[in-house]
């Protein structure tokens, strides 16, 4: 009898916490959930069980301590079954068998091969190599950053039934194959790719955190070299130097741990691992008036050296143009209000002292989604 009056008091405590949350909720949920539908009490509705559904999915959303609720069952599943749940909606995301985790779209993607004919990728790279040279009319360099992808640089940390029974090595992609026809055209490229494989075998550690998608601040600092480096001469306004005050190994930092973030663990500690967060030195020696003004054009890999250059009071504030759909503010990120498809570029580019493309190879088939082609088309 104790024990059924505990459970239905357990039972009134949680309903009670839904209209008066007077117990702490736990840590808040990262990630995407949409609201649910506010039920409909037509008669219709209710003979579909339309309604009891949308109440249901109501309870859910707003069930007392749902966060930790929702942290229990994504710890059980994880360290029980291995497995982390994907609901449909935002990130998915695969464990590996040493706590390294990855999103399913790059694993699916470095073993697909490129179906773009040569044809096809020898004009897009004529056409990146057209904009490179019409921005350096205008005496404003171009660089194309492409970043690694992580399934890639460490294949042997992910799930191999998640590669379809083919290995990233095997698999030529569609920038694998682009590569020397980019050579070919003279466009100024990073190619962060070859880079990592080769700083992998030379026994390089810490280029990603096993806890997130992106490449970690550490090896993003030496991106940024090698971006400096490029730029420098052909700016008007160089990048200052960028030195590193400090590499404290620790947990990982903002994007090094974005993925462990909306796995929404209850312990999260054990499964963090160690890498160095590198300090890059606030420089004050140049004024921000004599400092590059740089626009981003870029996928989510572009904020990680974004973070870095601010942080150092490297550049002065700008805009990026987040997969070439929305325009933001520098740093701070807030949305300017500019439709990106109304754009007039041969004014609204005058102020700017470099344009850098900073794209992941998985994305190179989806062509910059759009940048190029808008640009050949509309600058003089």
């Amino acid at each position: 009898m104790a024990v059924v009056g505990a459970f239905v008091g357990f039972l009134w405590l949680i309903g009670v916490q839904i209209v008066w949350p007077f117990l702490p909720p736990g840590a808040t949920l990262m990630g995407v959930a949409p609201d649910p539908p506010a039920p409909r009490w037509d008669w219709s509705s209710l003979r579909h069980g339309e309604t009891l559904r949308a109440v249901d999915a109501w309870y859910t959303a707003h069930v007392g301590m749902r966060n930790r609720w929702v942290r229990l069952d994504n710890q059980i599943n994880y360290s029980v079954f291995s497995e982390i749940a994907y609901r449909g909606v935002g990130t998915e995301i695969v464990a590996g068998p040493h706590d390294w985790l990855f999103e399913r779209v790059y694993l699916r993607d470095s073993v697909q091969p490129a179906d773009q004919s040569e044809a096809e990728l020898s004009a897009f790279t004529r056409q990146i190599r057209s904009v490179q040279d019409k921005l350096g009319r205008r005496g404003i360099p171009f660089l194309y950053v492409v970043a690694p992808n992580k399934a890639e640089v460490y294949p042997e940390e992910a799930p191999a039934a998640y590669f379809n029974g083919r290995r990233p090595d095997d698999v030529i992609t569609a920038y694998e194959r682009a590569r020397p026809l980019l050579e070919a055209a003279g466009v100024d490229f990073y190619d962060g790719p070859e880079l990592y494989d080769q700083w992998k075998r030379e026994g390089r550690p810490y280029l990603f955190a096993r806890s997130g998608t992106h490449w970690s601040y550490d090896s993003a600092v030496r991106v940024l070299q090698a971006v400096r480096e490029n730029l420098n001469p052909r700016m008007r306004r160089p990048i200052p130097e960028l030195t590193v005050l400090s590499r404290r190994l620790g947990p990982p930092q903002r994007s090094d741990r974005d993925l462990l973030n909306v796995v929404n663990l209850l312990r999260e500690r054990r499964y963090e691992g160690r890498l160095p967060d590198p300090i890059l030195k606030h420089q004050t020696a140049i004024a921000s008036e004599d400092l590059p003004r740089i626009l981003w054009v870029h996928d989510s890999f572009g904020y990680t050296l974004i973070d870095l250059l601010y942080a150092a009071n490297a550049v002065q504030p700008s805009e990026s143009l987040f997969y070439f759909k929305t325009c933001y503010r520098l740093p701070g990120g807030l949305p300017t209000g500019i439709d990106v498809q109304k754009i007039e570029w041969n004014s609204f580019l005058e102020p700017y002292d470099a344009v850098v493309m900073v794209w992941t190879d998985i994305g190179f088939m989806h062509k910059g989604l759009g940048f190029f082609e808008t640009l050949d088309r509309d600058l003089h």
